[in-house]
């Protein structure tokens, strides 16, 4: 290989060793993107993280100097589950005791976002290098300490029932009063599936549900058959009461003026023929026939 060319790659060489140490000891540099802010912090100055110290975009810095934090801004979400196949692969499902003492475990998802400008206050706080250290540290002890103080206020039907909703409301509002003094709003809090007793407490619950069940099952069937029953009994005294008017209504002249109209229908119609059969005395006739018609004259 020739000199020159052997030069050339030895000054090749050591510029690339330069602006790795330039790069690693000097100047180096890191774009922020969208979503997400940057603190700079200097290793060599003890004074408080300030407002001034959040960057965004294109930072250039000195490694040695400074370190550069960088934390989401758009909203985080996590789940405290005692599945094992969602979330961390750990039992962090939430646990309390109600008023009526029954012990309720309970998943849930909390959605959240850091505030941009409080950014530098939350890393004062917490000195966490890593938002996930405050999401399943603090954040999860608080919300827990949240659901044991709230929780405790409530009998198990209540919150297994009517009140199930104002209860994960009342502890989504304090816990995010509990870290908005840090830059963090809390966006959600809500249960994932349903609340676990105790399964003897499950099949007492079950239990007395089926019992209610069939008591409206009954009281319907009771309430149905007692209307059969009245109707029935109004239309037994609607028939009473008519065949009773029927009867007030019967006078013996009103059946002497039914007789006189069936006899005067009967003479009407008659054509001076004596009936050739006749039967009994006679008696049943309506008017008497001569038997001989009389003598001419």
């Amino acid at each position: 290989m020739p000199n020159i060319v052997r030069r050339a790659v030895g000054l090749a060489a050591i510029l690339v060793l330069a602006l790795l140490l330039v790069h690693s000891f000097v100047a180096t540099w890191k774009i922020i993107p969208p979503g997400y802010t940057g603190v700079r912090i200097n290793r060599l100055v003890g004074r408080g993280i300030t407002r001034e110290d959040t960057v965004t975009g294109f930072v250039l810095y000195n490694p040695i100097q400074t370190q550069l934090i960088v934390y989401p801004t758009f909203i985080q979400r996590v789940v405290w589950t005692h599945d094992m196949h969602e979330g961390n692969p750990l039992n962090e499902e939430l646990t309390f005791n109600t008023k009526d003492s029954v012990p309720v475990n309970l998943d849930v998802a909390v959605s959240y976002a850091l505030d941009p400008a409080q950014v530098p206050a939350f890393y004062t706080k917490f000195r966490a290098d890593r938002i996930e250290s405050f999401t399943h540290g603090y954040l999860r002890d608080t919300a827990r300490n949240v659901v044991v103080a709230i929780g405790s206020e409530y009998n198990f039907d209540d919150i297994n029932g009517s009140r199930k909703e104002e209860f994960l409301d009342r502890v989504g509002k304090e816990v995010n009063a509990r870290v908005a003094g840090f830059g963090v709003a809390i966006q959600q809090f809500g249960l994932i599936g349903a609340l676990r007793p105790p399964q003897a407490l499950l099949e007492a619950v079950s239990a007395k549900t089926r019992a209610i069940q069939d008591s409206i099952r009954t009281e319907n069937e009771v309430r149905t058959a007692t209307a059969e029953a009245k109707k029935r009994v109004a239309i037994a005294e609607g028939e009473a009461a008519a065949n009773r008017a029927l009867l007030l209504s019967l006078d013996p002249k009103l059946f002497e003026w039914e007789r006189l109209k069936l006899q005067h229908e009967a003479i009407q119609k008659w054509n001076g023929v004596a009936p050739s059969v006749m039967s009994g005395d006679g008696n049943g006739m309506l008017f008497n026939i001569p038997v001989h018609p009389p003598a001419a004259r």
